[in-house]
């Protein structure tokens, strides 16, 4: 796992494939381990599959600063909001994005009513 440090964030960016759920304690002990200074994200550009337990982690870390993750591919997107995981995070496409805090990925569960 590489980490990254700029004015504002600290990336983490695991650099496999898989995230299993011992990758996901990992990066939960990662997580809490870094300063309180910057907000974290992980960037998950070359992360294809992952674990429930590394969505299950974001419930748990979301109380202690917010999560953000970056170039998330549309697997890892479709699991988390079907997962219902995405209303503890921010998704943003890419980390320009996440630096200047814009463009920030949301998902709108609208439903038609019957009148």
């Amino acid at each position: 796992m590489k980490i990254y440090s700029t004015e504002s964030h600290y990336i983490l960016n695991p650099d496999c494939h898989e995230i299993t759920s011992e990758m996901a304690d990992f990066f939960g002990i990662a997580y809490k381990s870094m300063p309180k200074d910057k907000n974290v994200a992980f960037d998950l550009s070359i992360v294809e599959t992952c674990t429930n337990k590394f969505f299950m982690m974001f419930e748990k870390l979301y109380i202690e600063r917010p999560v953000c993750l970056i170039n998330v591919n549309e697997k890892i997107l479709a699991s988390l909001y079907l997962m219902k995981y995405d209303k503890y995070v921010k998704v943003y496409p890419t980390d320009i994005d996440l630096f200047d805090d814009r463009h920030e990925l949301l998902n709108r569960r609208l439903s038609l009513v019957a009148l």
